[in-house]
């Protein structure tokens, strides 16, 4: 009986170095436009931010969502230098004595 080998496409194709490049690129960029998002929104007067809100409720809770999750991320990022900074506080840095008993 003649086995015969089928083909049945990848669920999730492998990840290549170009196609992780292209994802950091499209997330770099999204950062970038949501940086300059939250500049212009900074920018607005409270009753043009009003008016557009009520003219734009769901695009206006996006932008709102999209903001919680990047101040998320970098009071995670500032959680995890802060952490590092207390690490490296508590270590006695070793005194001139320490290596030379090292060295000999």
């Amino acid at each position: 009986m003649a086995h015969s080998a089928t083909h049945q496409p990848a669920l999730h194709p492998p990840r290549t170095v170009f196609a992780e490049l292209l994802l950091a690129e499209a997330n770099h960029i999204e950062e970038v436009q949501l940086a300059r998002l939250a500049g212009a929104v900074l920018s607005k007067s409270p009753a043009d931010m009003a008016a557009l809100a009520e003219d734009n409720p769901h695009l206006f809770n996006d932008w709102i969502g999209a903001f919680v999750r990047k101040k998320h991320e970098a009071d995670a990022a500032a959680r995890l230098w802060a952490a590092a900074i207390a690490c490296l506080a508590t270590v006695t840095p070793p005194t001139d004595e320490d290596t030379a008993s090292v060295r000999s």
